[in-house]
């Protein structure tokens, strides 16, 4: 340990390093540029993953989408090119499924202009079941979601965005309880909700005002139509076998073909996660191999000037060798002089590329937080992976002083004497 703080061997680090100081120099900004884009390309990376987290929110994940569509094979005495839509009663028959956890019946009824004491605005209605809140859920600043008794009564109540609370309650106050006008109708608004996820949205939720399904099918004409089915399943039911039986569920109902592909648009968010999921890793692999190899390189660098340096010095390592300095102390000394010369330039590395990343979390919050509203994330590398590039660097300038560490220990101390 005394060894380790000696003023004299420090400086004789230093001094055998700032010889040559171009070499030095050169070599240090290739580590540095290695651990820098090492840095930054893992912090994108980071920053990527939890975009997709924010995105998916607390949406399930298997979930199933199905809208209908025109047939296209002939079936029981149907022909094909025939229309069919899906009914409020297919969502209680795929709801009763056991590998289906939720099912829920979306309804759009496009823009219509809402009012209150004066304020006005046009915004998006939806009509919603309410196990849609549990496969999709958005945050619910006030109140609660659209229910079961609304549904089954036919409440005229509604949840709007936060965009329409802003608009229709200027002052910002609990809208719960409050009437709002949408067109001739009068509903009471029960509550305000805010978007949690955006990996899946069929409007946009701060613009959006939410009825239950019943009451849009009512004031809309629709009947027993629902524009879309949404179905969440169980954890351990795969994707494709919640597909198989939700759809062939559908079709019995409606005298479809199951092996008619084109009776129905269907999409597996799950497959979708999976692709997003791969195309991240994908890019973290890239990350490190592009990293890792500009870092090597350095390093190699390293390596090399330490070999250049020992031949240097080949007649001082002779001499301290003839006066009866161990092997452990040259080796010793070889590693400590590649040491300090690539974590300096590591270190350095390290904290620019962190900087960078800060700097890129200011920009990014002025432009997507709080111009736009967006998903508020970060783009900084995490301290677990920090230090893993710092254990890279001790690592490499120990590996990269080994060769020029074996090399002093093989020079005689008469030859090296006799060396000019």
């Amino acid at each position: 340990m005394t060894r380790f703080f000696d003023p004299d061997r420090w400086n004789e680090i230093w001094q055998t390093i700032s010889r040559n100081r171009r070499r030095s120099v050169m070599t240090a900004l290739s580590v540095f540029w290695g651990i820098f884009m090492l840095g930054v390309l893992l912090g994108a990376g980071a920053g990527l993953e939890r975009l997709l987290a924010r995105q998916i929110g607390g949406m399930s994940t298997n979930l199933v989408l199905m809208q209908s569509n025109l047939t296209s094979v002939p079936y029981k005495g149907m022909p094909s090119g025939r229309q069919w839509t899906l009914e409020t009663d297919d969502v209680a028959a795929v709801k009763k499924l056991p590998e289906v956890r939720y099912a829920a019946g979306v309804n759009w009824c496009g823009s219509h202009p809402c009012s209150r004491e004066g304020r006005k605005g046009d915004y998006g209605v939806m009509g919603h079941t309410p196990d849609y809140q549990r496969i999709n859920p958005e945050k619910i600043l006030y109140g609660r979601y659209i229910n079961e008794v609304d549904m089954a009564r036919k409440r005229k109540v509604c949840v709007i965005g936060t965009q329409v609370w802003k608009d229709l309650f200027p002052g910002g106050e609990d809208p719960t309880g409050k009437m709002i006008r949408m067109d001739g109708a009068y509903l009471t608004v029960v509550g305000v909700q805010q978007r949690q996820s955006s990996m899946i949205s069929f409007s946009d939720v701060e613009r959006s005002i939410v009825l239950p399904a019943a009451l849009v099918q009512q004031l809309f004409g629709f009947g027993n139509k629902v524009h879309m089915l949404a179905i969440a399943g169980r954890d351990d039911v795969e994707s494709r076998t919640l597909q198989r039986l939700a759809k062939n569920t559908v079709f019995a109902r409606h005298i479809v073909s199951p092996d008619d592909e084109k009776a129905a648009w269907i999409m597996a968010v799950a497959d979708f996660i999976e692709k997003f999921r791969s195309v991240t890793r994908g890019v973290n692999l890239l990350t490190w191999i592009v990293g890792l190899g500009t870092l090597l390189a350095g390093i190699v660098g390293v390596s090399n000037i330490m070999l250049v340096t020992i031949k240097e010095r080949t007649q001082e390592i002779g001499i301290r060798r003839a006066i009866g300095a161990p092997p452990s102390a040259i080796l010793t000394q070889i590693l400590s002089e590649s040491f300090v010369l690539t974590f300096i330039a590591g270190t350095l590395g390290l904290t620019a590329a962190i900087g960078v990343l800060s700097a890129a979390d200011t920009v990014y919050y002025q432009a997507v937080v709080v111009m736009q509203e967006g998903a508020d994330i970060s783009w900084q590398v995490s301290f677990g992976t920090a230090l893993e590039a710092l254990a890279i660097i001790v690592g490499g300038s120990l590996l990269a002083g080994i060769i020029p560490a074996l090399r002093a220990l093989k020079i005689k101390a008469v030859d090296a004497i006799r060396e000019e």
